[in-house]
């Protein structure tokens, strides 16, 4: 047993403690997955990103199924922190520069890292978007650490490298509140600006979540609920199944990251539109999309709109389960009272008015 299984397993029931106490449920939603199956050859977890929360929860679920070794992305923000950080490297992270992440050579020396993992029998977990999604929208995919599996598979194409594709959805996301703090504090920590400015966003930056996890950690003890996570997960894909590694490889290139690069794009578009599908919509999306557009709404004049919302969803091929399970009033009674406890809204006599314009076009954003 590696030293990071071993360490995850030790947590793992303070970690399900953590969760029964904190949020109200975790939903998890997939096909039925052989463990010894997939770990008998290369495997990587490409999921969307919404929250700190996704590290801990994705390594518990998928634990929990079975699957074993996980090593996951995380931004050096994190790793580099005292006592944080080092418990994440001890649970398996491996950090991922902020400031070098766009540079080519950096980009293939922890693409190559990764293929690494992945070979000795690792189940690396990535976030394909390179961070969290500040807008509630998805990101355009990173190929860097996605490409890994590429190049793995080019390495042996006589075995099938899979990845499973994940998507996390929050009602109520601990961190979306502090994003715009977040935001701010990201473009003055920037290098190019003098140090006056960026010591003013570190403070925001990283004081963001501090706010956002200091009473998350503290939930219990005031018996505060963060509301309900949903796990949405798809069917193993080898890549070898799904494109010619080899036919797609240029031939004269710089380098093994270089040669690979048709794949690489291609396995990005596909992972998106996986993502993007199997991204659950909830009522708090819908409500906050009418709210953008209209800023006022009634409850009966929401709940009027939500049939021919959904059914434009499910034509551009949404994920509209959770959608389903309940009468359009019921949809809209629920998104708004989730808007409300994030006070992204207010409501009086029936009627939803704005409060939080950047709140209400993060959720809106999701069912764009």
């Amino acid at each position: 047993m590696n030293s990071y299984h071993k360490a995850v397993v030790d947590i793992i029931k303070k970690v399900q403690s953590f969760f029964e106490s904190t949020f109200v449920s975790i939903n998890v939603d997939g096909p039925k997955l052989d463990p010894e199956a997939l770990g008998r050859e290369p495997l990587m977890l490409v999921s969307t990103h919404r929250s700190h929360v996704d590290y801990f929860l994705l390594g518990y679920v998928f634990n929990s199924i079975g699957l074993k070794n996980l090593r996951f992305a995380a931004g050096d923000n994190l790793t580099s922190l005292p006592w944080i950080g080092p418990r994440f490297k001890a649970f398996g992270a491996f950090p991922v520069s902020r400031d070098t992440g766009f540079d080519r050579h950096y980009v293939r020396n922890l693409c190559n890292d990764v293929v690494g993992m992945l070979e000795k029998g690792d189940t690396v977990l990535v976030f394909p978007e390179g961070g969290r999604s500040y807008s509630g929208a998805m990101l355009e995919m990173r190929i860097g650490v996605l490409g890994a599996s590429v190049i793995a598979q080019a390495h042996d194409l006589s075995r099938d490298v899979r990845y499973i594709p994940v998507a996390v959805s929050y009602d109520c996301p601990p961190d979306a509140p502090w994003f715009n703090m977040q935001i701010k504090g990201k473009r003055l920590r920037k290098h190019s600006n003098p140090l006056h400015k960026r010591l003013i966003g570190n403070m925001l930056y990283f004081g963001a979540d501090i706010a956002a996890f200091v009473p998350l950690l503290l939930a219990k003890y005031f018996r505060k609920k963060y509301g309900r996570i949903y796990v949405d997960y798809g069917e193993p894909v080898s890549i070898r199944s799904i494109m010619d590694v080899e036919a797609n490889r240029t031939a004269v290139s710089r380098d093994e990251f270089s040669s690979h690069r048709v794949s690489m794009q291609s396995l990005g578009e596909k992972v998106y539109g996986q993502l993007s599908s199997l991204y659950r919509l909830l009522p708090v999306h819908i409500v906050a999309a009418q709210l953008q557009a209209y800023r006022r709404r009634s409850l009966t004049d929401c709940a009027d709109l939500f049939p021919s919302m959904i059914a434009d969803l499910r034509s551009r091929g949404k994920n509209v389960k959770e959608l389903q399970k309940f009468t359009s009033a019921e949809n809209a009674q629920t998104g708004i009272a989730q808007l409300l406890k994030l006070g992204a809204v207010t409501y009086r006599r029936n009627v939803c008015t704005v409060r939080n314009e950047a709140l209400v076009r993060y959720f809106a954003a999701a069912a764009g």
